[in-house]
C-alpha cells in the first residue's frame, strides 16, 4: 500500500513525521474486519468504523497514538487513501464483459 504524504509535519515527542506509511491488507484483515465501503444503488456508502479499523491495523510508521494529532484534513485524507486503496483493488478485480467469442474471432460454441 503506498505511503500517504500529509499537508504537513507532525512532532511526537522525538519522532517528527509527514508521512503515513502502510503495511497490505491480508486476507486475515479483510475477513476479520470486511470492506470499508459498499455500493448501494449506484451509490457508495463508506463505513467509517471499517475504515479507521484498517487505519489501525495496517499503519507501520508513525506510531498508532501519533495519528491523534493530525488535522481534520489530514484525518480525512487518511480516511479517503484507505478507500482509495480498497475502490483500486475492487476495480482492479473487474474483468470487462466477454463478446462470447474466442481469440481468433469465432463464436466459442462450447456450453459452459
Amino acid at each position: 500500500m503506498e505511503p500517504l504524504k500529509l499537508s504537513k509535519s507532525y512532532t511526537i515527542g522525538s519522532e517528527t513525521f509527514d508521512t503515513v506509511e502502510f503495511r497490505e491488507p491480508n486476507y486475515a484483515d479483510y475477513r476479520q474486519i470486511g470492506a470499508p465501503m459498499d455500493f448501494q444503488k449506484g451509490i457508495l456508502v463508506r463505513d467509517r468504523e471499517a475504515t479507521f479499523a484498517y487505519v489501525d491495523r495496517l499503519v507501520t510508521r508513525p506510531a498508532a497514538g501519533a495519528l491523534q494529532t493530525l488535522t481534520v484534513t489530514d484525518a480525512m485524507a487518511l480516511e479517503d487513501h484507505i478507500l482509495r486503496f480498497f475502490i483500486t483493488a475492487r476495480t482492479s478485480r473487474a474483468q470487462p464483459t466477454s463478446s462470447s467469442s474466442v481469440s481468433d474471432g469465432t463464436p466459442d460454441t462450447s456450453m459452459h
